[in-house]
């Protein structure tokens, strides 16, 4: 019987115009044809995820056909996370990201160049799931839980995180790149620019808090020291809460909490956290930690929460 998470799967959670297409084309270098595909009705959706997904929407029977090859495999496709995700350990999901700006303007260029759209950039954008299309995807994950988030502006130096990180070799592909323009970023007029803003709000916070996280585990990759994935999730008067783990490692993260500079307690993250534990971390989701200050606090107090191995700050959630 097959046995979920798979153990030696990966889940590439492919988003439009974030250089997916140039990474698919590198995971098959790894992966070959143990590389799947679904992206629905393209050539490049495999017959087995047809079959499976498309014809008889049997998940269970897929995942289990994928565990029972008992082998590397790679499954990789628009969706999001939520589709697939309970066959894989959230450690082996990929994501891309890119500014929301950008990934937006350039689908819409694509959909002009490859599908012949004639419909002006605002109407295209006005469209629901033109919007936020990346927090949506995202869904109810806690981004900073997924396993590698790289960025579409860092891709170069998000492929050396990835290779530290799992060990899989990917090398850069550039496939599906507008040839017809210069590299430069696309200028909206300020008007198209407060109209692509307003509509993409919630992945303009998504993107911005990303790119700190990134930015700080690249910066500990650079200095040899391993990063964690971890949040505060809570904070009120007296309380604050937060998980953190090291995918690769069973043993509970050390955690000291300051306020106002100074040290006021040191605890291990081995709380159960629920709301975690369904997507398929290590500890079984006893990653939590809890404290409670012996008085009240102002919000212009202010709590750190660090990892005590390497002094990596943890950022608040979403």
């Amino acid at each position: 019987m097959a046995r979920f998470p798979i153990e030696n799967g990966y889940l590439f959670a492919h988003l439009p115009k974030t250089a997916g297409t140039s990474f698919r084309d590198s995971l098959l270098n790894v992966f070959g044809d143990s590389l799947y595909c679904d992206y629905g009705s393209d050539p490049t959706t495999n017959q087995e995820v047809l079959d499976y997904i498309h014809q008889r929407n049997d998940f269970f029977e897929f995942g289990s056909f994928l565990a029972d090859l008992n082998k590397l495999i790679c499954l990789s496709g628009h969706y999001p996370i939520k589709k697939y995700c309970p066959f894989f350990y959230m450690r082996n999901v990929i994501l891309f990201l890119r500014d929301p700006i950008q990934r937006v303007i350039s689908q819409y260029e694509h959909a002009k160049r490859v599908d012949s759209i004639t419909e002006s950039l605002e109407s295209y954008c006005s469209k629901p799931n033109h919007m936020n299309l990346q927090s949506r995807n995202i869904g109810r994950v806690p981004f900073q839980l997924i396993g590698f988030l790289g960025l579409q502006e860092f891709y170069s130096e998000s492929l050396a995180l990835l290779r530290a990180q799992t060990g899989l070799q990917v090398q850069e592909s550039f496939l599906n790149i507008n040839s017809q323009r210069k590299a430069e970023r696309y200028q909206p007029d300020e008007e198209m620019l407060a109209f692509l803003e307003k509509n993409n709000e919630k992945d303009l916070v998504l993107y911005k808090r990303a790119v700190k996280v990134f930015k700080q585990r690249y910066e500990l990759f650079s200095n040899g020291k391993r990063y964690m994935h971890g949040a505060v999730n809570s904070r009120n008067k007296k309380r604050i809460t937060g998980w953190v783990l090291h995918h690769h490692d069973e043993l509970p993260v050390e955690v000291s909490i300051s306020l106002n500079g100074e040290v006021v307690a040191n605890m291990t993250a081995k709380n159960y956290r629920h709301d975690l534990k369904e997507w398929n971390v290590n500890r079984m989701g006893y990653v939590g930690f809890e404290y409670i200050h012996p008085t009240e606090i102002s919000h212009q107090d202010k709590f750190i929460c660090t990892v005590a191995e390497n002094g990596q700050i943890l950022f608040n959630s979403l």
